[in-house]
């Protein structure tokens, strides 16, 4: 029997963080400017392609999300001043600053919870609303000798919880008979995989949710996989 789970990465494989805001904030500031946390995060808001699941991007994927969100970087420059031969610079720091997985902080169980899973027969798949690079920041992590595959929604052009990116999850696995979905939200995640008919484990979110099981933690998964 085909068994898989689809693993959330942000918040479930690695802990809570805000990479987006920390490095465009950052950045700015070495560059000279000072344009406050909040603003900046209601820009990423809209910029973000994640925030906005209703919109489908399909001909913007790869290389070409990066482009849209500079383009968006770009027009949030020009509002606060800084000036044009600044852009493209701040851009690069900005992606290069994303891709460095020193800034991703794994769970302390999330390497033998993985395995385990491996050991009970499940392959293991990345389903993440997320960057294109992030199988890169998964392979520098040491995590990658634990997933069969990536499904990656800047790769694919639809967000979680649109049901268009669950059902390339299944088709990449294989349609298996058995399948759960393990992640810390409880719409993208959680609301997302039930409504595509994949059972659900909600992980280190103290929320009302619809999930069939709730964990505090990444071992306590164990207990539920048969």
């Amino acid at each position: 029997m085909e068994k898989a789970l689809f693993w959330d990465f942000d918040g479930t494989l690695i802990h809570p963080n805000e990479s987006f805001l920390d490095a465009l904030n950052s950045i700015i500031k070495e560059f000279g400017y000072d344009i406050s946390e909040d603003e900046i995060r209601c820009f990423l808001r809209k910029a973000c392609t994640w925030y906005s699941p209703n919109i489908s991007y399909i001909q913007k994927t790869n290389l070409k999300w990066w482009e849209r969100l500079f383009q968006y970087n770009v027009e949030f420059f020009k509002q606060h001043k800084i000036p044009k031969s600044f852009h493209q610079d701040i851009n690069n720091c900005f992606r290069k600053r994303i891709l460095d997985y020193q800034n991703y902080t794994l769970y302390e169980e999330t390497n033998a919870v993985l395995s385990s899973c491996i050991e009970k027969g499940y392959a293991n798949y990345i389903l993440s609303n997320n960057f294109p690079e992030l199988p890169h920041i998964i392979y520098d992590l040491g995590l990658s000798i634990y997933f069969t595959d990536y499904i990656i929604s800047s790769n694919i052009g639809y967000e979680k919880p649109r049901i268009e990116l669950f059902q390339y999850a299944m088709s990449v696995a294989n349609f298996p008979e058995c399948c759960y979905m393990i992640g810390d939200n409880p719409i993208a995640d959680i609301l997302g995989a039930k409504n595509s008919g994949i059972k659900t484990i909600l992980v280190h979110t103290k929320s009302d949710s619809e999930a069939d099981w709730t964990c505090g933690n990444l071992s306590e998964i164990l207990l539920i996989l048969p």
